[in-house]
């Protein structure tokens, strides 16, 4: 039995202190999203609490997937840390407005701020 290939990819590197997570392919339910929460909970096992999402490279994100990221969001800043978006593409900014979730999350144009925004302690 071969094990089933996730419709997301993400590639880590760090930056300082800053963990950054480049997202590429769809973030949906019962594949994308679990991929993403099991990513971020073994981040913070590592005890990094400064993370990035870019998102510039996800062509869908579905109900379930814009719910594992506010999940993660919120299990985050539990361990006193940020989960922070970059880079989303003009649908993913459409549905981040739609569901009000501009409130909830830092959203910066691209991964370079969104990094130095931990510097400053920034809320842009």
């Amino acid at each position: 039995m071969t094990e089933r290939v996730s419709k997301l990819q993400i590639a880590e590197r760090q930056e300082g202190e800053v963990t950054c997570l480049t997202l590429t392919g769809e973030i949906t339910v019962d594949d994308g999203d679990l991929v993403f929460g099991k990513h971020v909970d073994e981040v913070l096992r590592r005890g990094l609490v400064k993370i990035v999402a870019n998102l510039g490279g996800v062509t869908y994100i579905d109900s379930a997937g814009v719910g594992m990221m506010v999940a993660s969001h919120k299990t985050v800043q539990q361990h006193r840390g940020a989960l922070k978006l970059s880079n989303l593409t003009a649908r993913s900014h459409h549905l981040m407005a739609m569901m009000k979730l501009k409130l909830v999350f830092d959203i910066f144009d691209d991964e370079a701020a969104a990094i130095k925004s931990f510097q400053w302690g920034l809320r842009l």
